[in-house]
């Protein structure tokens, strides 16, 4: 690191700061990880500057690849704002003194018990211009620490950013506050000091600590336990700024709060301070240990050069197959059929959960239609209890999955899994860790949108695009309908289902390199903290040991409620839209899809079908077919019959008499696989890259690939067939 060193006094370091857009502050204690991060984020430019009065050294950088200038001060370490030595002093005074616009205050994952007390302190002082950033938190897992993000977050009533800056975790949400593209919202820290809470509150009332305060911008109530607390460094700072009459009144404060406890002040404030900080931990943070010889046992299988991505494969596809089968029967099903156990495949198909919510959402549904008509009965009916259906049909999935893959990750074999998958996933841009969501994607790609949420960030803006390729059950339910009735022979049809999956794993992996190669270097720079061509895998190994319930509970929480939140919302708007789409047309209203604006668009949409050799009028049939898939992929086969005159249920007879050749049902098919995935992925991309147009950029350069594809399937089967 290359410095420039200076010495400077208060009004030399503020008129380093005199052009800032914003003046940004790390606090943390002495080994938080604050110079790791303050090079990170300033790109390891920085000033030297020597506090006056004292031989203490901060460091000053700006933020680097930033259109503003916004300054970095990285503070002294310091454990407490009751300076016990120079460093603190230094930090005290930074703080009262710069008026920083933002406070990052590091909290170490590895000993989050240590730092607390610091970060709590500097929330009552100044809570809505404080984040806290959660440093080394790839590190603790290594070490069986976890940590109950979110609780911690709605406690202390500030952000909470898990931050690693070995893997680039968290970054770019950290700097988004930093920027103030991210707004604070917080919430009181409430504290219980006990018999000292009225004489605090009366004396934060008083005109002469508010003025005190709003000079110094903190909150009254720091101000006054600062006080009561014998803060003597404080009172220097406010003689200097010539505060004698509330000296005075601190110190008759101090006499009659030390008389009302019976101790020292500091020391009973301090005491319920701690009290309050110790209930935290508590309550938001478990420790493990390393579990015994036959989970190691296991961990070293899965490292194993051979054996390791084999076994880790059959595990991982046996958990989600469960997974999926709980949810919507399949493969399950299948499985049973092929064992002659029909009954039991037709009870799981009937009384699975997704089966079950469906079954519901109809009744309210048909309650509805029985009650209203028209418009009205349409849009609550089908429109809005749709929406709130089709969110909630991924609700048990997303719930089975994150249960999955937080027991994974919490036991420690998530990583090594990753580590074993790596060799393969690096040739195409990506790391061992994709492998979740891409499996995931298998079920669904909405929670394998999520699970994408965990990868550093220049492969999670690759996976992001590639997942959406991967076939899910709802595209494997058109594929098995549409082959078993036009294709023939038991050898053609797992030809056909071989080819689709092979195009569209290709897909995925064609993706992925356009991605890192073209996409990435031209959106972020070739510079970029985040762009790299190919991602080494940098992981710490945790200990293998029995999952925690608790720390399962977590993952499983955050996960869904952030599914809810991003995705949720913007599901149910785009199925409503698209409902109505398929219920209005140039005659108005109407129960018949033929006649809606989205068999208009069905039209139009049929001209692609045409490359594949499919004209006459089943192009506007098929169509219709791919519109409908937008909202969900079995929506094709419902589009398909009903725009035949026949119920869902006889889809089958559809689905024959539109005599497709083997060629036309294998490249339409494709194309059914690959173009535009449906609108909940589409939100779930949202939700993770927050960017309309590259969302937007996605769904045609989607279209664009299934079409290529399908094409060129159609122009080689030709040839063989």
């Amino acid at each position: 690191m290359h410095h420039h060193e200076t010495n400077a006094s208060i009004e030399t370091i503020e008129g380093k700061l005199r052009e800032c857009q914003r003046k940004i502050v790390l606090i943390g204690a002495p080994n938080a990880g604050k110079s790791v991060l303050f090079n990170t984020l300033t790109g390891r430019s920085s000033t030297v500057a020597n506090w006056p009065g004292v031989t203490v050294d901060l460091h000053i950088g700006t933020l680097a690849k930033s259109d503003k200038r916004i300054c970095i001060i990285d503070l002294p370490g310091a454990y407490g704002l009751v300076p016990t030595s120079p460093e603190e002093e230094v930090t005290l005074e930074a703080i009262l003194t710069l008026k920083p616009d933002l406070i990052v205050a590091l909290l170490d994952s590895t000993n989050p018990e240590g730092s607390l007390n610091l970060v709590v302190q500097l929330i009552e002082a100044v809570p809505e211009r404080v984040i806290v950033a959660l440093t080394k938190h790839a590190i603790s897992h290594t070490l069986g620490i976890h940590i109950d993000v979110e609780k911690l977050s709605r406690e202390l009533g500030v952000p909470v950013i898990p931050v690693s800056a070995l893997e680039g975790e968290g970054l770019n949400q950290l700097i988004e506050y930093i920027t103030g593209e991210e707004g604070i919202i917080t919430k009181p820290l409430e504290i219980d000091y006990g018999l000292l809470k009225d004489n605090i509150d009366r004396l934060a009332g008083m005109d002469v600590v508010r003025k005190a305060a709003e000079h110094f911008n903190v909150t009254p109530k720091w101000l006054v336990l600062q006080l009561i607390g014998g803060n003597h460094s404080l009172s220097m700072i406010l003689e200097r700024h010539g505060y004698h009459e509330l000296l005075e009144l601190a110190d008759r404060a101090y006499r009659e709060a030390w008389k009302k406890v019976g101790i020292k002040p500091e020391l009973y404030l301090t005491e319920r301070r701690l009290n309050y900080v110790e209930r935290l931990a508590s309550s938001v943070i478990i420790k493990r240990e390393p579990a015994g010889s036959y989970w190691q046992r296991i961990a070293d299988l899965i490292l194993h050069p051979l054996i390791g991505p084999i076994g880790s494969l059959a595990g991982l596809l046996a958990t989600f197959a469960l997974v999926f089968s709980v949810n919507t029967g399949f493969p399950l099903n299948m499985i049973l059929r092929l064992m002659g156990a029909k009954t039991a495949a037709q009870l799981l198909e009937e009384y699975n959960l997704s089966s079950l919510l469906g079954r519901v959402f109809s009744y309210l549904s048909s309650l509805v239609h029985a009650h209203l008509s028209g418009p009205l009965a349409g849009l609550i009916g089908d429109g809005i209890l749709g929406g709130v259906g089709f969110v909630l049909s991924f609700l048990p999935l997303v719930i089975l999955v994150y249960l999955s893959l937080g027991i994974l990750e919490d036991s420690g074999i998530a990583t090594r899994m990753a580590i074993s998958f790596h060799p393969l996933f690096y040739r195409f841009g990506l790391s061992g860790k994709s492998v979740f969501p891409l499996l995931l994607g298998m079920g669904c790609n909405v929670p394998a949108e999520y699970a994408t949420r965990s990868l550093p960030e220049e492969e999670r803006f690759r996976a992001v695009f590639a997942v959406p390729f991967i076939p899910c059950q709802a595209r494997l339910a058109v594929i098995i309908a549409i082959t078993s009735v036009l294709v023939q022979g038991v050898l053609a049809q797992t030809l056909a289902v071989s080819i689709i999956y092979l195009e569209a794993m290709a897909a995925a992996l064609l993706t992925s390199l356009i991605a890192s190669r073209i996409v990435q270097p031209r959106l972020l720079g070739k510079e970029s903290l985040y762009y790299q061509a190919k991602p080494e895998l940098i992981m710490e190994l945790p200990p293998i040991h029995r999952p925690h319930w608790k720390v399962v509970w977590w993952y499983v929480r955050d996960n869904t409620l952030h599914f809810l939140r991003k995705a949720g919302t913007v599901i149910f708007l785009l199925a409503i839209i698209t409902w109505g789409l398929l219920s209005y047309g140039p005659g108005g209203y109407t129960t018949n899809p033929a006649n809606s604006y989205g068999a208009i668009m069905g039209e139009a949409i049929g001209e692609i079908t045409k490359l594949i050799g499919i004209g006459e009028d089943k192009d506007q049939i098929l169509g219709l077919a791919l519109l409908d898939g937008l909202i969900a992929k079995e929506g094709v086969l419902t589009a398909i019959a009903i725009s035949l005159g026949y119920s869902e249920e006889t889809s089958q007879i559809a689905i024959s008499s539109l005599g497709l050749t083997f060629p036309q049902a294998l490249s339409f098919l494709v194309m059914i696989t690959l173009y535009f995935p449906c609108i909940a992925t589409l939100a779930a991309m949202k939700g993770i890259i927050k960017s309309w147009k590259l969302v937007a950029a996605y769904a045609v350069y989607s279209i664009v690939i299934a079409i290529v594809f399908a094409t060129l399937t159609y122009k080689v089967v030709v040839l063989f067939v």
